[in-house]
């Protein structure tokens, strides 16, 4: 954290809090403190009618213990990601006027009105919660237009201002700070492409994906009456930086014996999978029978317990699967 108000160490946060009742002696300076909430925390939280949180300060004990954060780390960002921190005023001067900026990641709420001094009135009840999101996938264009992900790290800055008031021989002096905290992460996703002797399969997709629906997939049909690719070379690449699950399914031998999985594996980061001569639409029926080897469906993603989002021919899959069947009945 840059700041020109500097905090020594966290004991020294423990004990300002601590003694901030004590309004008789020296005048302390408005400090707000960010420090992190866990899951327990955030159970003792309270929420109003604003859908804004507050942390009961009956419950401070435990949090008085954490340091107070020096930046934002949000780490692995597999989907939208939420961290939150309680708002401590370990001064025994009021801070108002308390307001968040950031470029890409998206703060609530964004400004605070008052966060008063301990003691002044009667003990504080409740503490603000703010929240930090990071979007992993942002519309464009607005609500109901393509989605753009982008995968790998990525640094913000968090601007945190706020006021104070302290009283002198010449009365009132008002003084503004301005904190900043360093933010990082790192954009988790898959980014997968499908090629047939060198060129993207895209060409060939005959129904756009999406456009029909099955009770746990989405299906495409690719068709290759009108591409000229050779399925014996076959390579679905991940130029993301997160593992996808991939699966080459014999739906007729799944319908009749319940397992039709042909090849169960891991799409690596930044890796690729040979599935030459796996994927065979539905030529795995030739010679008078089924070839157990061979498959004509691709299924990315896991029953819907898929961590990471990823993206296929330019489209999300935001949980869940990606189904994809190949025809090769017109094929010439």
């Amino acid at each position: 954290m840059k700041t020109n108000m500097r905090l020594g160490v966290c004991v020294l946060v423990v004990i300002l809090f601590l003694t901030a009742c004590d309004r008789g002696g020296s005048i302390v300076p408005g400090k707000i403190r960010l420090v992190p909430l866990n899951t327990y925390d955030l159970a003792k939280a309270v929420t109003d009618e604003e859908g804004r949180m507050w942390f009961p300060a009956s419950e401070m004990q435990t949090v008085l213990a954490k340091p107070a954060t020096a930046d934002i780390n949000f780490n692995e960002v597999k989907a939208t990601k939420t961290l939150q921190y309680v708002l401590m005023n370990v001064g025994n001067t009021d801070v108002y006027d308390i307001s968040f900026h950031a470029e890409e990641v998206v703060v609530y709420p964004p400004s605070i009105a008052l966060i008063p001094a301990a003691g002044e009135g009667g003990d504080i009840s409740m503490l603000p919660i703010v929240s930090f999101i990071r979007e992993h996938v942002i519309p464009i264009d607005g609500v109901g237009s393509l989605m753009n992900m982008s995968v790998g790290t990525f640094t913000d800055i968090l601007t945190l201002s706020y006021n104070y008031t302290l009283q002198d021989t010449s009365g009132d002096q008002d003084y503004d700070v301005i904190d900043e905290y360093d933010i990082s992460g790192n954009n988790m996703g898959g980014l997968i492409d499908i090629f047939v002797s060198g060129r993207n399969v895209l060409e060939a997709v005959i129904y756009p994906i999406g456009e029909s629906q099955t009770s746990w997939f989405i299906e495409s049909v690719l068709d290759f009456a009108i591409y000229t690719g050779d399925l014996d070379t076959t390579i679905i690449m991940n130029s993301g930086n997160a593992p996808i699950p991939l699966q080459i399914i014999n739906p007729y031998i799944k319908y009749f014996t319940g397992n039709g999985t042909v090849l169960d594996t891991i799409i690596p980061a930044g890796g690729s999978v040979d599935i030459s001569g796996i994927l065979r639409g539905d030529r795995y029926f030739e010679n008078d029978g089924w070839d157990t080897t061979r498959g004509d469906i691709i299924l990315l993603g896991s029953d819907r317990n898929q961590p990471y989002i990823f993206q296929i021919f330019n489209t999300l899959c935001i949980d869940g699967d990606r189904l994809l069947r190949v025809n090769e009945t017109h094929q010439n």
